[in-house]
């Protein structure tokens, strides 16, 4: 014997010698101290065969293999245990790995007397296709069942029964996935019955035993003992929707629906605060996966009855200081205007959007987002006022979304006052005109008629006369108003488009501002007028809590930044350059 199969023979060996020590953690540690992780870094190199035996030993056993479910079918696949931003891993992945160190494991695998070592060395070289491919899958499928009656820890058990299942399955081994399966269906019931409450481990063995064509019989009685053995909604949950994946009929299929709802209202009735607001939302989700009208009106009639005290939630108020200076200072545009309609004009645009610039809010966000431990450990859910969940972000761009909403909703905290003080400012500087006088004025806006100016002009009215709340609630259509009016006006079809394909609806204002900024309405705008009045992402929504009546009272703040849009929108129109004119196309 040479010094390359002593090599081997002592690789082998101490593969072994790692599987009697009765788990998979302790069984990997022991051959980290055999080989120690620092060398399983770099090429090996086919002159020097030691260092490559060794290499080629300690990476076999440093892959996970991870068993999921994707799109309804369980897969199985062995994955590095690191990999890095530049695409390499370590060990490198099985297709990268050198020949010389596959040749490796295929004679360890004839060397390996234990099953841990067996299972793994042939699910290698199945996955590598080396040889006889379905061969070495169905040895792996025998090693990892073998091995699962060997371990001492209820995980690798699982672990190893699932890796076995897949890997039958892959090759049409029917028989032994027919006893793989009835292992774990064993194993399960065992689970359920032990000491230790071990739920995770029952739910990995029956979920894939739920997808199965010819799932061993007594699967069905498992679950059910599984539901009584736990009380946990979320177990529970899941062990529903086994269920639902079995059912044979549509009767079978709407009972076990209700019983999903039923068990997270049962699970809210126990609890207080955000738990039960949690639970009653996930009631909801479930009663709308399933259409029917009836659990849906019961699970948000559940929610719907929550309120801000039952949340336990806190409000913190804060407050901030102007100098009578810098008060006075801010007042010039207005104080100094030749009259109330340049006035009205420097309150619109002095100032700019009340939700600041698009630059601004963006620079903030992302700073807040680089600072806040909270804003990236914690799941947000933001719940509209008829106490149902509003938004919740789960994608990048949402979450960029709801930053952007959340600073922007801050700023106007800050400048709706602001806004209320110049806009009683211009009838306290220039006096209140006559309401002819107003309609005159917005009728020459090339988006107003004269309805529609002697409309806005009683707003103004109203406000500058004591009734803010008065002037809130009629001001605020005047917004969708000018917005449809600036589409039609820009041609863009829209609103005609919609009108003809679904008669008696309206294109909704969140999508005429898509369309104005597709045709170059200004960013911070869009963004001013959208998180006023319809932006769920943490936008102050006001156009829409106040049509849907969850604003009792109304005041001069909430009033002046919705007359600051009308304004802003009243003044535009459709721009026609040369080159516009010689294409047919038109914009803001």
């Amino acid at each position: 014997m040479n010094s390359a199969d002593d090599q081997l023979v002592l690789l082998a060996g101490w593969i072994d010698e790692a599987a009697q020590t009765g788990t998979s953690f302790a069984a990997h540690r022991s051959l980290n101290s055999r080989i120690p992780i620092a060398e399983q870094q770099g090429v090996p190199s086919e002159e020097d065969l030691e260092d490559a035996a060794r290499k080629a030993t300690a990476w076999a056993f440093a892959y996970h293999v991870q068993v999921m479910e994707n799109g309804g079918k369980w897969r199985i696949q062995i994955v590095p245990y690191l990999e890095y931003p530049d695409g390499s891993s370590t060990p490198p992945r099985v297709a990268d790995v050198p020949d010389f160190c596959v040749a490796v494991w295929s004679q360890l695998s004839e060397m390996v007397s234990s099953n841990f070592g067996k299972a793994r060395l042939h699910h290698l070289l199945f996955e590598r296709k080396t040889g006889n491919a379905r061969n070495h899958a169905t040895q792996a499928a025998q090693g990892y069942l073998d091995a699962s009656r060997e371990w001492g820890k209820w995980l690798d058990k699982e672990e190893a029964l699932n890796a076995a299942l897949r890997l039958a399955r892959a090759v049409g081994q029917k028989d032994l996935a027919s006893r793989i399966a009835v292992e774990m269906l064993r194993l399960a019931g065992q689970a359920i019955l032990s000491d230790e409450e071990i739920p995770g481990v029952v739910l990995r063995l029956i979920g894939p035993l739920c997808g199965e064509a010819s799932p061993p019989q007594g699967l069905g009685s498992t679950i059910d003992a599984a539901m009584r053995a736990y009380g946990s909604p979320f177990i529970r949950d899941e062990l529903v929707s086994f269920k639902l994946r079995r059912a044979n009929t549509q009767e079978e299929r709407q009972h076990l629906q209700s019983e999903h709802v039923q068990i997270w209202l049962d699970a809210a009735a126990s609890e207080t605060g955000l738990r039960k607001a949690g639970h009653l939302k996930k009631a909801l989700q479930n009663a709308q996966e399933t259409g029917q009208s009836s659990l849906i009106e019961r699970s948000a009639a559940a929610l719907q009855g929550i309120r801000n005290e039952d949340l336990g939630l806190i409000s913190f108020v804060s407050s901030g200081t102007v100098s009578r200076e810098q008060f006075q200072e801010m007042m010039t545009p207005v104080v100094d205007a030749a009259d109330w309609r340049d006035a009205l004009i420097q309150f619109a645009f002095a100032y700019g959007p009340a939700v600041g610039p698009i630059e601004k809010t963006r620079e903030a966000a992302e700073e807040y987002a680089r600072t806040s431990i909270i804003e990236n450990m914690a799941t947000v859910e933001i719940f509209g006022s008829d106490g149902l969940p509003r938004f919740s972000p789960k994608t990048d761009e949402e979450k960029i979304e709801m930053r952007l909403a959340k600073q922007e909703a801050f700023v106007l905290q800050a400048m709706a006052p602001l806004l209320a003080h110049l806009l009683h400012k211009v009838a306290e500087v220039h006096g209140v005109p006559s309401e002819g006088d107003l309609s005159e004025f917005f009728s020459r806006g090339p988006l107003a008629s004269q309805e529609l100016a002697s409309s806005i002009a009683r707003c103004f009215i109203r406000f500058w006369t004591g009734d803010p709340e008065g002037a809130t609630f009629t001001i605020a259509p005047k917004i969708e108003t000018l917005a449809r009016n600036l589409v039609l006006s820009l041609d863009a079809g829209v609103y005609r488009l919609q009108r003809q394909e679904k008669p008696g609806q309206y294109p909704g204002l969140g999508s005429l501002l898509s369309t104005l900024r597709e045709r170059g309405l200004d960013e911070s705008w869009y963004r001013n007028i959208l998180t006023i009045c319809g932006n769920p992402a943490g936008g102050w929504n006001l156009r829409n809590e106040l049509a849907h009546g969850f604003v009792p009272t109304a005041g001069s703040p909430a009033a002046a930044i919705l007359f600051q849009c009308v304004i802003y929108l009243w003044t535009l129109g459709p721009k026609q350059e040369q080159n516009d004119v010689d294409s047919g196309e038109s914009g803001p």
